[in-house]
């Protein structure tokens, strides 16, 4: 009997039944959510929510196998197989993609490319600078830049950094800036299907002539925004393909901040149309923007693609900056008659 104004204290075994069985019940809603956004990834192509779920596919990976082991602690075989099933759709996404070139490459003709996404409203010159040049690229790509930030990369590079094709934007996060140790033999500024400017240069290095591109598609948010970003990379792709006078036959690098994963349709799309392949390809899950510094609250949206002609020596990401994307780094190199192929 409990005396008047005592209160009856759960014990510490319904507690711990308690606690069990809410996690149960949180984890199978887990994956029926899960389960539901792996089918919706299969409708990417049609409708831009379902391609975000795709550009998620490290997130989704990350929760199936969290959801196996509680399946698997209790015992729920069932559930587990959606789960399972869930991993399985999602994990080929992220088989080893192309090796670096074999040997070792030609440091005559070598071409190191950084691109970084610096944000417009960041004022970390300094820092988003320094690591820019971290390095040491012949040439850098920097993009969302307005003239304040064009006039501190020059102030910071102009010596080094002779050679420039820069375009800031006032309006908007749209401005764009190439910067190359050597000469440019000529340059066009071009836009595909929106007001936004993209840079195309032919880029001598010790007598080896390089193609470089730079370009930022709006970001994919809402449906008008997700046709222009996707019809944005069929037009770019058409243009690697079909390339404008004086850029016939040179080895291409494509680099960016395209607003899309390696893990969407239109990325494969996009490299199968150009002819090109993302340095490091698949396997590299390293986020280059950030919601916050956290790996999993991170995506890979910037990315440098290269022609077959050319062999990959290394990729690297930058740190932190002030910006929301972290710069990317690649060496490459012509292939020559011995290489490694691909």
């Amino acid at each position: 009997m409990i005396a008047k104004g005592q209160v009856d204290l759960p014990s510490e075994n319904s507690w711990k039944q308690f606690c069990v069985a809410r996690l149960w019940r949180y984890s199978s809603l887990l994956i029926v959510l899960l389960a539901v956004a792996t089918i919706l990834t299969g409708f990417a192509r049609i409708y831009w929510v379902w391609d975000l779920l795709a550009n998620l596919r490290v997130q989704q990976v990350l929760v199936a196998v969290v959801l196996i082991a509680i399946c698997a602690i209790y015992r729920q075989w069932v559930w587990l197989a959606v789960a399972l099933a869930c991993f399985l759709v999602h994990a080929p996404w992220f088989l080893p993609g192309p090796q670096r070139g074999g040997g070792n490459p030609d440091v005559r003709h070598v071409m190191r490319v950084t691109v970084c996404n610096v944000l417009t409203s960041n004022q970390n010159f300094d820092a988003a600078i320094k690591d820019i040049l971290r390095n040491d690229p012949d040439v850098f790509v920097a993009l969302e830049i307005d003239s304040l930030w064009a006039e501190e990369i020059e102030a910071a590079t102009k010596t080094d950094y002779p050679y420039t094709v820069v375009h800031p934007d006032e309006h908007g996060n749209f401005g764009i800036g190439l910067y190359s140790r050597h000469p440019i033999e000529h340059s066009h500024v071009f836009r595909l299907n929106e007001v936004i400017e993209s840079i195309e240069a032919a880029i001598d290095k010790n007598g080896t002539t390089y193609r470089v591109i730079g370009t930022h598609p709006l970001p994919p948010t809402g449906a008008s925004n997700f046709r222009s970003r996707n019809e944005h990379l069929r037009m770019l792709a058409e243009r690697v393909q079909h390339p404008q006078p004086g850029y016939e036959g040179l080895p291409t690098i494509v680099v960016g901040d395209f607003n899309l994963t390696p893990w969407s349709p239109f990325f494969q799309d996009f490299e199968l149309a150009s002819g090109l392949r993302r340095a490091e390809h698949f396997a590299n899950v390293t986020p280059t923007w950030y919601v916050l510094p956290i790996f999993p609250l991170g995506l890979a949206l910037d990315h440098i693609f290269v022609s077959d002609d050319l062999n990959y020596w290394g990729r690297a990401v930058g740190g932190p900056t002030g910006s929301d994307h972290r710069s990317v780094s690649v060496t490459v190199s012509p292939v020559v008659v011995g290489d490694f192929a691909d």
